[in-house]
């Protein structure tokens, strides 16, 4: 009887282990590490690198991804976009090229744990994103269902740059208004999508 409670025990003690190891794995594969550096990456996806050393770095992020986007199929100038993982959006990027000669030409966070060395990134505020780059350039765009969103370009359009997405701040139910975020940040070249 002892020795059937303390086996019990034993395999209680190895699930438990098991479970908090699972959950740590699945924490890592839900971002990539490393900072955003405008103009130039966003962890580890680095604009101009082949796809094949994206996929890698991606690889953590399974299940997968899902093609959201492809346009001039066959073409030298084709151009293909997907989000990783499939089942829910950490992070966006745009590939350009002939299969087995692409590159990275688009690179989105939607994931906090990317930031500047400034620490602005997805969820700061907006405030803070307009104190720490003076030179910003930023869009009001409207959306259909009316949802409201700022695109703040840092850098030359016609260079590699960064564009940080501020969403409204919105008043919920009477409350007070929430401050603008960062919703989205994104590196990208220039280039032609369509």
């Amino acid at each position: 009887m002892r020795r059937a409670v303390l086996g019990l025990i034993a395999l209680a003690a190895s699930l438990a282990c098991l479970s908090v190891s699972t959950a740590e794995a699945t924490k890592q594969a839900e971002f990539l590490r490393g900072p955003i550096v405008p103009g130039k990456s966003v962890g580890p996806l680095r604009l101009g690198m082949s796809e094949q050393a994206a996929r890698r770095a991606l690889r953590k992020l399974d299940p997968g991804s899902r093609l959201v986007k492809r346009i001039r199929k066959g073409t030298a100038t084709e151009y293909l976009e997907y989000t990783y993982p499939y089942d829910y959006t950490s992070y966006t990027v745009g590939y350009l090229g002939r299969p087995g000669k692409r590159r990275v030409v688009f690179a989105m966070s939607h994931v906090d744990e990317n930031k500047t060395r400034e620490g602005v990134g997805v969820s700061a505020l907006e405030v803070k994103l307009a104190r720490t780059y003076r030179g910003l350039r930023c869009q009001n765009f409207y959306g259909v269902t009316s949802n409201r969103r700022k695109e703040c370009l840092l850098g030359s359009p016609n260079r590699p740059h960064t564009i940080f997405v501020v969403g409204a701040g919105e008043t919920v139910m009477g409350r007070p208004s929430r401050p603008p975020r960062i919703i989205r940040v994104l590196v990208e070249q220039p280039f032609k999508r369509f």
